[in-house]
């Protein structure tokens, strides 16, 4: 980052590179839209090649980045005046068996739960659960870029997934 501070455009390319798919990933968890979470992750790095002076160099780059892509998304909730999620449902071709029929319909159905379940959280255990399980930081990487003890963030972990056992209770790995 302070390469490109300093206006490399090469090393601003491998930021964007390294970052990009991973923040959409991240900010997806907020707008559980590709599109919007891709918008708004393109702001983040428009910022940082405009007013690239804003980045504190004593911090570390990947933390910082997520912090300001946490923070533009929250700002994007607020704007939105329809918050609701939309679940596409998948028409499936008359071509497929009984069993690709089923195993699709089962997979749907398990994705419904998670979805809501992950509807169900607050705020704060979404962020946990997309930087847990979906982006695989450690704890002390969520602590920083939540801004909560990393106590917090174990008991966090530990909550959600009781809460998703409840909800995902009635699959079983032998049927």
């Amino acid at each position: 980052m302070q390469q490109a501070c300093d206006g490399d455009r090469a090393a601003f390319e491998m930021l964007y590179d390294r970052y990009f798919n991973k923040l959409v990933w991240f900010a997806q968890g907020f707008t559980s839209d590709v599109q919007q979470a891709e918008d708004l992750v393109q702001d983040v790095f428009i910022k940082v090649i405009e007013r690239p002076e804003q980045f504190d160099r004593s911090r570390k780059f990947s933390t910082w980045i997520y912090v300001v892509t946490a923070n533009l998304c929250r700002q994007a909730i607020r704007n939105q005046k329809n918050r609701s999620r939309i679940i596409d449902l998948m028409v499936l071709p008359n071509t497929e068996t009984v069993s690709e029929n089923q195993h699709r319909a089962d997979h749907a159905f398990l994705r419904q739960s998670i979805q809501a379940g992950y509807a169900q959280l607050s705020e704060k255990e979404k962020n946990i659960y997309t930087l847990r399980f979906e982006q695989d930081l450690n704890i002390k990487e969520i602590a920083e870029i939540i801004g909560i003890p990393e106590g917090s963030v174990k008991s966090g972990i530990y909550y959600l997934l009781r809460k998703f056992a409840t909800y995902l209770k009635d699959f079983d790995h032998e049927h």
